[in-house]
C-alpha cells in the first residue's frame, strides 16, 4: 500500500446512535469490509465518520434533529447525555486526530489533536491533505443509482473536486463577499462623508462667526478696563473729599462729648449726695417703723404674759381634782388586797393534807413497779427464744418462696423468650415481606424515572426549538431597531439641515400668512431637486398675500424674504407649444409640482421652465426659444437670460422636506413591522417560560423520585440487615429456653428439702408461743390492779397542781395591786410638785407684765425724736432736688448739641460707606468682566495713557453689535478642527476602500482564469479515463463527458453519454439498474484515477450488480486499493 496519502487509522465512538459504550474499530491499508445484519450498526459508522468530518444536517446522518445522533437508550441502559467520536487519520510523517463531541443541551465541540478549534479549522487542514468533501469519498446504496439522472451542475462537484477548484470557488466566493462589503461600506463611507462634509462646512461657518464674536468680546474687555480705571479714580477723588470732612465732624463730636462727659460727672456727685440723704431717710424711716414695731411687740407681749397667768390658774384647778380621784382608788386597792391574803391562806392549808395523801401513794406504786419490771424480764427472755424460731421458721419460708419466686422468674421468662421467639419469627416474616414489597416499589420507581427522563428530553427539545424561534425573532428585531436608529438619526441630521434653511421663515411676523411656499407644494422624489434648484428662492419665501402684507408693514417693521400675491391674476411667460412638442422636452416644469388646494391659483405668476435631457438640448432650444428657462433632469438650469448654472446638487428646503417625509413614512413602517414581532417574541418568551417551569416541575419529580429510589435502597439495604439479625436472635433464644429448662429441674428439688424443714421448726414456734400466751395472761391480770393505783396517784397529783396554781394567781394578783398603788402614789406627789408650780409661775409673769409696761414708755419717747430728724432731713433732700434738675437741663442742652454734630458726623459716615459700597460693587463687576482687581486694572493701564474720547459710548456701540450676534457655538473652532480632521481620514479611508475594490476584482479575474484551466484539464482527463474505465467493466462500449454548455466553462454543468456495448440507447435514464450503477461506479473511479483519494467509503454499492458486473467492480476495486482505502460496506456473499 503506498502511504503517501492519509488513511483511516481507527475510529471510536460512545453514546453514537447505538453505539453506548465506548467501541473502538481498527482499519487497515486496502479494503476493509463491514458486514453484519440489518440493525446491527454498520451504517452507523459512515454516519460517524461523516459526523466526525463535519457533517451538520440531520437528514444526511439519517435523523430528524441534531439530537438524534446521541444514543436515546433501551430497555437495559439509560439514555446518554453526549455523543463523543475520534477519528484518526495516518501517513508517513504524521497522524492527524479529529475529535466531535455533541451534548442534549446543544452544545457542540471540535478538537484537532486534542487542542479545541472551529470546524473550519479541520476542513482547512482537511483540504490541505487532499480529502475532498462526504460527497467525493462516499458512495452509497441509494444515490448510486440516481447519480447519472442528477443535474449536470451536480456532475461538476465532483469534478471540481477532483480537479481541485473547488478550493478556488470557495475562495472567490469569499473574495466576492468581500468585494461586495467592500463596496457596501464604501457607499456608507460616501454617506458618512457627505454628513462631515456638510457638518464641516457649517462648523467653518460657526468658526468663522466665533472668532469674530472672541474680538468684538476682547475689545469690550479693553473698553471696560479703561472705563473701570476711569471710575475707579473718580471714587478715589470723592473718597478723599468726604474723608477730610467726616474727620472734622468726628473731632467737634469728640469735643462736644469731653464737655458732655464733665457736666455728667457733676451730676453723678450730686446725684450720689442725694442718693446717700435719701438712703439716711430711709434708714431713719426704717428705725422710726422698728420702733413702732417694738412698741406694739411690747403690748402684745403684755397680754401674752396676762394670758399665762390665767392658763397656770386652770393647771392648778385640774391638779386638785385629779389628787382626790387617786386617794379614793388607793382605798379600794386596800380593801382587795384583804380579801386575797384571806383566800391564800385557806388554799396553803389544803394543799399541805393532798400533798401528804400524794406521798403515801406513791410509795406503793413504785413497789408495784419493780415487781411488774422482774415478771416483765421473764417475759421478754420467753419472747425472745420464740422470736429466734419464728426467725429461723421465717428464713426456711423465705428460702423457699425465693426458690418458688425463681422457679416462677425462670417460668416467665421461658414464656417471654417463647413470645419473643414467636415476635421475632413474625418480624422475620415481615421483613421478607418488606425487601419483596421495596423491590417491587423500585422496579416501578425506575421505570416512572425512566418516562420521565423521556417527557424531559422532548420538552428540552421544545425548549430548544423556543429558543431558537426566540433568537430569530430577537435579531429580527434588533436588525429593524438598529435601520430604525439608522433612519432617526439620518432624520435628525435632515431636520437640523432643515431647520436651517428654513430660517428665512417669517410666517409669525404676519398672522395672515399662508407659510412657506416648499410646504405648499408636492412633487415626486425625482423632481423635488429640481424645485429647490429652479425656484431656490421661491421655496424659502413667506407667501403672503399683496394687500395683507401692506397692511403689516404699516403697523411694523419687517425683515424677510416673502413671496407676494397679487389680487389679480397673473400669467408668467407661456411656453411656445413648438418647444413644448420638440422630442429634446421631457415636460414642463409647473406639470411636475402638485400644489395644496389654497395656492392652486396663485402659482401661474411663478416663472416655467421645460425639463430637458442634458445640457446640450438646452443650449440647443435656448438658441431657437431664447425667451423660455431650461433645467435638465441632473440639475443643470440655464435661464431666458442666458445664465447658465451648472453642478448645483445641494439639497433645498423642499428635497430636505420630501426627504423628510420619507424617512418618518420608514420610521413609522419599522415600528408597524416590530410590534407583531416584538408580541410574537413575548409569546415565545412566555412560551419559554412555561417549558423552564415545565422541565423544571419535571427535574423535580426525578430528583424526588432519585431520593425515593436511594431511600428504598437504603430501606431494603437496612431491612436485610434486620433480618440477618432477627435471624441470629431467635438462634440466641432457642439456646436461653434451653438453659432455664435445666434451672427449673434443679430448683424443684431445692424446694422439697426447704419444705421438710420449715414443718420441724414450725413446731418448735408453735409450743413457745403457747408458754408466752399463759405468762402474758398473768402479767396483764396483776398490771391491771397496778393501773388502778396509778390512776389515783394521778388524781392526787392533779388536786395539788390545781391549788398550786389558784395560790400563785393570787400571789400576782396582790403583786400587781402593789404596783398599781405605787403608782398611784407617785401620780399624788406629782400633783403636788405641779400645784406648787403653777403658784411659782404666776408670781414671776406678774413681774414680767410691769416690766413690759415700763419698756413700752421709754419706746414711744424715742419714737417721737425720731420723727422730728426726718422732717428736717426730708426738708434739706428737696432743695438738693432742685439744684439736681438744674444741671440735668444743662446737660440736655449740650447733648442736643452733640446730636448735632454726631448726625452731620453720620452723615459724612454714611456718604463714606456710600462711596466704600461703590468702590466694593465696583471692585466685583470688575473682577466679574475681567477677573482682575482695580489695583491691577490701574496697574496695567497709567493716568496718562487713557484717551479722553467717551468711553462709554464706545462701549456701549461695542455691546450693541455684540448682542445682535446671535447664540456663537464658541467650540466650534475646536469642533471644526475635529470635524476636518475626521473629514481627510474618512476621505483617505475612500480612496483605500476604492484600491481595495479594485485589487479584489483583479483576485477574482485572476480565480476565474486559474479555475478554468484546472477545470478543463481535469475534465480532459477525467473523461479519458471514463472511456477505459466504463469500457473496462462493461467490456466494450461508448462513454463520454462533456460540458452542457461549452461557451461558458465555469459556471456549466456536465452531462455524462454512454452506450454499452450492443446497445443503442437515446437517454442515460433507460440503462437498467446494474448498468446505472456500473457507469456511475466506472465515473467515480475515473476521478480516482485522476484524483485518488484516500480512502473510499461504499455502502452496499454491489447491492444492484448481477455476478458477472460484481466480478469485474471486484477486480477493478483491487487494482486501485494501492492508491486507496476502501470501507466496504456489504451483504453480498461473493464480495465477502
Amino acid at each position: 500500500y503506498d502511504h503517501q496519502n492519509m488513511i483511516i487509522k481507527k475510529i471510536e465512538l460512545q453514546g453514537f446512535k447505538s453505539f453506548p459504550e465506548r467501541t473502538k474499530i481498527l482499519l487497515h491499508p486496502g479494503i476493509t469490509a463491514i458486514v453484519g445484519p440489518n440493525g446491527t450498526g454498520k451504517s452507523n459508522i459512515v454516519d460517524a465518520l461523516l459526523w466526525v468530518l463535519g457533517g451538520q444536517r440531520s437528514r444526511s446522518l439519517r435523523g430528524e434533529r441534531s439530537g438524534d445522533v446521541i444514543f436515546n437508550g433501551n430497555t437495559k441502559k439509560p439514555p446518554l447525555g453526549m455523543a463523543d467520536v475520534v477519528l484518526s487519520l495516518r501517513d508517513d510523517d504524521e497522524e492527524l486526530t479529529i475529535n466531535h463531541r455533541f451534548f442534549r443541551s446543544g452544545e457542540s465541540e471540535y478538537r484537532l489533536n486534542g487542542k479545541q478549534v472551529r470546524l473550519k479549522d479541520i476542513q482547512d487542514s482537511l483540504w490541505k491533505r487532499d480529502i475532498a468533501g462526504k460527497e467525493y469519498f462516499v458512495i452509497e446504496q441509494g444515490k448510486i443509482g440516481l447519480f447519472l439522472t442528477s443535474k449536470p451542475a451536480e456532475k461538476r462537484l465532483f469534478l471540481e473536486e477532483a480537479a481541485g477548484t473547488a478550493f478556488y470557488k470557495d475562495k472567490k466566493r469569499q473574495t466576492q463577499n468581500k468585494l461586495e462589503n467592500s463596496e457596501q461600506n464604501l457607499i456608507r463611507l460616501e454617506d458618512i462623508i457627505a454628513e462631515v462634509s456638510t457638518a464641516k462646512n457649517s462648523l467653518q461657518r460657526q468658526a468663522s462667526a466665533a472668532l469674530k464674536y472672541r474680538k468684538l468680546r476682547e475689545k469690550i474687555r479693553q473698553l471696560n478696563s479703561l472705563n473701570y480705571r476711569k471710575k475707579f479714580l473718580e471714587i478715589e477723588k470723592n473718597l478723599q473729599e468726604i474723608t477730610l470732612s467726616y474727620e472734622n465732624s468726628l473731632r467737634q463730636e469728640k469735643e462736644l462729648i469731653s464737655q458732655l462727659k464733665a457736666e455728667e460727672k457733676n451730676l453723678g456727685q450730686k446725684r450720689r449726695e442725694v442718693w446717700n440723704l435719701e438712703n439716711s431717710m430711709k434708714e431713719g424711716q426704717k428705725n422710726l417703723f422698728a420702733l413702732n414695731s417694738q412698741v406694739s411687740r411690747v403690748e402684745t407681749d403684755g397680754e401674752r404674759e396676762t394670758r399665762r397667768i390665767e392658763f397656770f390658774e386652770e393647771k392648778k384647778n385640774k391638779a386638785i381634782e385629779d389628787t382626790a380621784e387617786h386617794e379614793k382608788e388607793l382605798l379600794h386597792i386596800d380593801k382587795e388586797r384583804a380579801e386575797a391574803e384571806e383566800n391564800l391562806k385557806i388554799l396553803g392549808q389544803t394543799q399541805r393534807q393532798k400533798q401528804q395523801a400524794l406521798k403515801k401513794t406513791d410509795q406503793a406504786g413504785q413497789a408495784s413497779q419493780e415487781k411488774l419490771a422482774n415478771w416483765g424480764k421473764k417475759l421478754e427472755t420467753l419472747r425472745n427464744e420464740y422470736f429466734e424460731k419464728l426467725s429461723s421458721h421465717t428464713e426456711t419460708r423465705n428460702e423457699g418462696v425465693k426458690v418458688e419466686k425463681e422457679k416462677e422468674l425462670i417460668h416467665r421468662q421461658e414464656e417471654k423468650l417463647k413470645s419473643q421467639l414467636s415476635k421475632e419469627r413474625t418480624l422475620l416474616q415481615q421483613s421478607e415481606n418488606k425487601l419483596e414489597q421495596n423491590k417491587k416499589e423500585l422496579i416501578q420507581a425506575q421505570k416512572l424515572k425512566d418516562e420521565k427522563k423521556k417527557a424531559m428530553t422532548a420538552r428540552q427539545k421544545e425548549l430548544d426549538g423556543t429558543l431558537s424561534e426566540s433568537q430569530s425573532l430577537q435579531n429580527k428585531i434588533s436588525e429593524l431597531k438598529e435601520k430604525k436608529d439608522q433612519e432617526t438619526h439620518h432624520l435628525w441630521a435632515l431636520e437640523k439641515l432643515e431647520k436651517k434653511e428654513r430660517s428665512t421663515d417669517f410666517s409669525k411676523d404676519i398672522p395672515e400668512a399662508l407659510g412657506l411656499l416648499a410646504d405648499l407644494i408636492e412633487t415626486d422624489d425625482e423632481h423635488a431637486p429640481l424645485i429647490d434648484i429652479f425656484w431656490k428662492e421661491e421655496t424659502k419665501a413667506t407667501l403672503v398675500h399683496a394687500q395683507d402684507f401692506m397692511k403689516i408693514l404699516a403697523e411694523k417693521e419687517i425683515k424677510g424674504n416673502f413671496l407676494l400675491i397679487s389680487p389679480k391674476k397673473k400669467e408668467a411667460s407661456p411656453i411656445s407649444s413648438k418647444l413644448y412638442k420638440d422630442p429634446q422636452v421631457v415636460g414642463l416644469f409647473k406639470s411636475r409640482i402638485r400644489p395644496r388646494p389654497k395656492i392652486k391659483d396663485h402659482l401661474s405668476h411663478l416663472q416655467e421652465a421645460a425639463i430637458v435631457k442634458d445640457i446640450k438640448s438646452a443650449v440647443q432650444l435656448w438658441t431657437r426659444f431664447p425667451s423660455s428657462n431650461y433645467i435638465t433632469l441632473e440639475g443643470d438650469l440655464l435661464l431666458s437670460s442666458g445664465l447658465l448654472k451648472m453642478g448645483q446638487k445641494e439639497e433645498g428646503i423642499f428635497t430636505l422636506s420630501q426627504e423628510i417625509k420619507k424617512i418618518k413614512n420608514n420610521i413609522a413602517r419599522i415600528d408597524k413591522n416590530i410590534d407583531p414581532l416584538t408580541l410574537n417574541l413575548k409569546e415565545k418568551i412566555e412560551q419559554k417560560q412555561k417549558f423552564e417551569e415545565e422541565l423544571q416541575g419535571e427535574s423535580a419529580l426525578l430528583s424526588q423520585l432519585d431520593r425515593k429510589i436511594e431511600e428504598i435502597e437504603k430501606e431494603s439495604k437496612y431491612d436485610q440487615t434486620e433480618k440477618e439479625r432477627i435471624a441470629a436472635h431467635i438462634s440466641l433464644f432457642k439456646n436461653e429456653i434451653d438453659v432455664f429448662t435445666e434451672d427449673r429441674e434443679t430448683l424443684t428439688k431445692k424446694m422439697e428439702s426447704v419444705s421438710l424443714k420449715a414443718k420441724a421448726l414450725k413446731e418448735e414456734e408453735n409450743s413457745l408461743k403457747k408458754k408466752i400466751e399463759d405468762e402474758e395472761k398473768e402479767y396483764a391480770d396483776y398490771q391491771g390492779g397496778d393501773e388502778q393505783r396509778r390512776k389515783n396517784f394521778f388524781e392526787l397529783k392533779a388536786g395539788v397542781d390545781l391549788l398550786q396554781e389558784k395560790i400563785n394567781n393570787l400571789n400576782q394578783r396582790l403583786q400587781t395591786q402593789d404596783q398599781r398603788k405605787e403608782t398611784l402614789q407617785a401620780k399624788l406627789n406629782s400633783l403636788q410638785e405641779e400645784i406648787q408650780n403653777c403658784d411659782t409661775e404666776k408670781l414671776k409673769l406678774k413681774e414680767n407684765i410691769k416690766n413690759l409696761s415700763q419698756s413700752a414708755k421709754n419706746l414711744e419717747e424715742d419714737r417721737k425724736k425720731q420723727e422730728r430728724e426726718l422732717a428736717r432731713s426730708e426738708s434739706h433732700l428737696q432743695n438738693m432736688k432742685n439744684e439736681q434738675e438744674d444741671m440735668e437741663k444743662r446737660i440736655e442742652q449740650s447733648r442736643e448739641e452733640h446730636e448735632d454734630k454726631k448726625e452731620e458726623r453720620v452723615k459724612w459716615e454714611i456718604s463714606k460707606a456710600e462711596i466704600d459700597r461703590d468702590f466694593v460693587n465696583l471692585e466685583e463687576s470688575c473682577w466679574q468682566d475681567l477677573k482682575k482687581s482695580l489695583q491691577e486694572v490701574k496697574k496695567e493701564i497709567p493716568e496718562e495713557k487713557i484717551p479722553d474720547t467717551a468711553i462709554q459710548e464706545k462701549l456701549a456701540e461695542a455691546e450693541e453689535k455684540l448682542q445682535k450676534i446671535k447664540s456663537v457655538n464658541l467650540m466650534a473652532e475646536e469642533e471644526y478642527s475635529i470635524q476636518k480632521k475626521r473629514f481627510d481620514f474618512l476621505t483617505q479611508q475612500k480612496k483605500d476602500l476604492r484600491e481595495s475594490i479594485d485589487t479584489t476584482r483583479e483576485a477574482i479575474k485572476k480565480i476565474d482564469h486559474e479555475s478554468k484551466h484546472q477545470f478543463m484539464k481535469a475534465l480532459k482527463e477525467v473523461n479519458k479515463n471514463f472511456k477505459e474505465v466504463f469500457s473496462l467493466l462493461f467490456k466494450g462500449g461508448t462513454a463520454e463527458l462533456k460540458l452542457a454548455d461549452p461557451s461558458h466553462p465555469l459556471e456549466s454543468g456536465v452531462d455524462i453519454a454512454a452506450q454499452p456495448p450492443g446497445k443503442k440507447v437515446q437517454s442515460i435514464s433507460l440503462l437498467s439498474g446494474g448498468e446505472k450503477c456500473l457507469t456511475s461506479l466506472a465515473f467515480f473511479f475515473a476521478l480516482f484515477r485522476y484524483k485518488p483519494t484516500p480512502f473510499c467509503i461504499l455502502d452496499e454499492v454491489d447491492a444492484a450488480l448481477d455476478e458477472i458486473n460484481l466480478a469485474r467492480f471486484l477486480e477493478l476495486m483491487k487494482k486501485i486499493k494501492n492508491q486507496t482505502q476502501f470501507i466496504l460496506i456489504t451483504h453480498n456473499v461473493k464480495t465477502m
